[in-house]
C-alpha cells in the first residue's frame, strides 16, 4: 500500500516536471466525457421539463390575462356602439322637434302593455310635467300614438296600430282624406276605412295627419302606402299603411303641447 503511495507520488512529481502524462489525459478525457453526459442527462432532463412547465404555466396565464382583457374591450364596444346609436337617435328626435310649430317635452318610453290583445306603451312623463289625456306623442320619424291615461309621474300612450286607435289622415299628393285604423294581427300595419275602388290612392303615398277631429295637429307624418287590393266581390278597396313611426324600436319620444 505504501509502495504504491509512493510510486504514485513519483509519477506526480516526473509528470509535473516533464509533461510525461499529457497524451494520456488526453486520450483519457475522450473516454471520461460520454460518462459526464451521462450522469449530467437527469439534471437537464429536469431542468428542461421545470422550463417547460414554467413556460407553460406562463403562457396559461398571459392567455388568460388577454381573454379577459379582450372581454373587457368588446365590453367597452359594446357600450360605445349603443352610446352612439343612442346619440344618433337623439339627433334625429331633436331634427324632428325642429319641425313641429307647437312645443314638444321630451319623454322616453319604459315599458310596454302586458296585455295582447292592446297596443301600449309606458313613457316617464305624467301630471307633473303637464301630460294631459289625447296628448300626440312622436318619435323622430311620425306619429306614435296619443296619450290615453296619465299618471303623476308616468303615462300610458295608446299606438296608432292599436285597434282602438283612428287616425284622421291625407295623402300627401293629392290631399284625398281618410280614416286609418289599426289592427289586431300586427305592430307595424295600418288600415284604411270604407275606401272605394275609385279612390285615388297609390302604393307609395305617404299618408299625414289631416288636423279634422281636432286631436292631432295637420301634417304630422303617419305612414306609406303599401298594398292596395281592389276585389271585385268587395264593397271597399283594401289599403294597407306602414307607419313611419318606428314602434317597435324607437324609445326617445316628443310630447306635442299645443
Amino acid at each position: 500500500m505504501l509502495g504504491l503511495a509512493l510510486l504514485s507520488m513519483v509519477m506526480m512529481l516526473a509528470d509535473s516536471r516533464f509533461d510525461y502524462l499529457s497524451s494520456v489525459r488526453f486520450y483519457a478525457s475522450y473516454l471520461i466525457t460520454p460518462l459526464h453526459w451521462l450522469s449530467d442527462t437527469p439534471r437537464a432532463i429536469s431542468d428542461s421539463v421545470n422550463n417547460n412547465m414554467q413556460s407553460r404555466s406562463y403562457l396559461i396565464g398571459e392567455s388568460q390575462n388577454l381573454k379577459d382583457q379582450l372581454l373587457q374591450q368588446q365590453y367597452q364596444l359594446q357600450k360605445l356602439g349603443h352610446l352612439e346609436a343612442e346619440n344618433r337617435r337623439l339627433n334625429e328626435l331633436l331634427n324632428a322637434s325642429t319641425i313641429v310649430e307647437e312645443r314638444t317635452v321630451n319623454a322616453e318610453l319604459t315599458g310596454e302593455s302586458p296585455d295582447p290583445f292592446t297596443k301600449r306603451v309606458l313613457i316617464n312623463k305624467g301630471s307633473n310635467q303637464d301630460v294631459f289625456v289625447g296628448q300626440p306623442v312622436l318619435d323622430a320619424f311620425g306619429l306614435m300614438g296619443q296619450v290615453v291615461d296619465v299618471e303623476p309621474f308616468a303615462s300610458w300612450v295608446l299606438l296608432i296600430t292599436d285597434p282602438q286607435h283612428s287616425t284622421p289622415v291625407q295623402i300627401n299628393r293629392n290631399g284625398n282624406r281618410a280614416i286609418a285604423t289599426g289592427t289586431q294581427d300586427s305592430l307595424q300595419r295600418l288600415e284604411l276605412n270604407n275606401i272605394s275602388d275609385t279612390f285615388d290612392v297609390m302604393i307609395g303615398d305617404v299618408l299625414v295627419t289631416s288636423g279634422f277631429g281636432g286631436r292631432f295637429p295637420a301634417g304630422y307624418p303617419v305612414g306609406v302606402v303599401s298594398n292596395v287590393v281592389h276585389d271585385p266581390g268587395a264593397p271597399f278597396a283594401t289599403v294597407i299603411v306602414e307607419p313611419t313611426a318606428q314602434l317597435d324600436r324607437s324609445r326617445n319620444v316628443l310630447l306635442v303641447f299645443k
